[in-house]
């Protein structure tokens, strides 16, 4: 994807008209660490092309260690890199197994987001569901779990934020034409395609319920992140860091390869957390009344202290 070198953004024809998750970790290092501190490095943000030599070149790792772009990492290829920073732990076990990378050389630098968790009650009197992630990661089981719960439960809605046109591929919407048009055609479902962080944030202040049947194995989960620290109850299967990010804020099941097995353990579970609301009012306000949700790893301050820590010392060794 993109890099930044000694100090300035370098981008490629993939990252220049993306705004996904990469690219909000790329603006929080470039808003929070002393640009001083930049000058001597080359960063990568995944998928590295070219690696400069006049500076040392860490590579930030977002992607899978099995994505066939860290094919340069492969015969000890990783020894062009003087450190690695991932994501999670889940995420830098993977690559250390995959490329035999040095503990030594890693670090993990959970991603870090602005919203802030605060402990307000909502209205439950209509339970409002939201999807907002891209569609290859779980909205194909999504739909037939929540059409079975909505013929069960009158006070629910899903609000649906899904596009490949965050990373500015809108065209690779168009395997997901039948799904969306489910959900438009559908009165309990509202597909809002792809807005603004701003206003997925803002939808998820009025929300209830992130239901995530996760099929897409993530190295972290920015959206999951966003939803804990904004009151959600998350409802997400044990899959890839899914496990580490919820950082046992969540309702959490084990995952299944079977597509139709899936979607109805994710019915099942959801069905109980509506229950237990039908049964007691108070239900989703205290469940999410909690310490956990602060999720304080995922703080600005400890990212940008974690990224000056790595850069400081790795500019005082040759």
């Amino acid at each position: 994807m993109s890099m930044i070198y000694k100090g300035e953004v370098v981008e490629t024809e993939l990252s220049k008209n993306s705004k996904g998750g990469t690219e909000m970790m790329r603006k929080r290092l470039l808003d929070t660490v002393q640009p001083e501190l930049l000058q001597g490095y080359a960063i990568h943000f995944s998928r590295p092309r070219d690696i400069p030599e006049d500076v040392k070149n860490i590579l930030y790792c977002h992607d899978l260690a099995e994505d066939p772009e860290n094919k340069i990492l492969v015969d000890n290829g990783w020894t062009k890199f003087d450190h690695f920073v991932f994501v999670t732990s889940w995420q830098r076990d993977q690559y250390i197994a995959y490329f035999g990378i040095p503990y030594s050389k890693c670090s993990v630098i959970p991603n870090a987001i602005e919203k802030r968790y605060e402990a307000e009650e909502k209205n439950t009197q209509t339970i409002r569901f939201v999807y907002h992630t891209t569609p290859h990661r779980g909205l194909e089981l999504l739909i037939p779990a929540f059409d079975a719960l909505s013929k069960e439960y009158d006070n629910i809605h899903l609000d649906v934020y899904s596009s490949f046109g965050i990373y500015g591929w809108p065209q690779r919407d168009e395997p997901y034409a039948k799904i969306f048009k489910q959900i438009e055609d559908h009165p309990k479902m509202t597909n809002h395609g792809n807005v603004s962080n701003k206003e997925v944030l803002e939808a998820l202040d009025r929300s209830h319920i992130f239901l995530y049947p996760n099929v897409w194995k993530e190295t972290s989960c920015i959206a999951l992140i966003e939803a804990i620290r904004s009151g959600l109850i998350c409802i997400h299967p044990n899959y890839g860091a899914l496990a580490e990010t919820a950082a046992s804020a969540t309702v959490m099941y084990d995952y299944t390869e079977d597509p139709t097995k899936h979607a109805s353990i994710a019915y099942a579970v959801t069905k109980s957390v509506l229950e237990a609301q039908k049964n007691d009012p108070q239900f989703f306000n205290r469940f999410t009344r909690s310490d956990k949700f602060g999720l304080v790893a995922n703080d600005i301050d400890s990212f940008s202290n974690l990224w000056t820590k790595i850069l400081r010392e790795k500019a005082a060794t040759k």
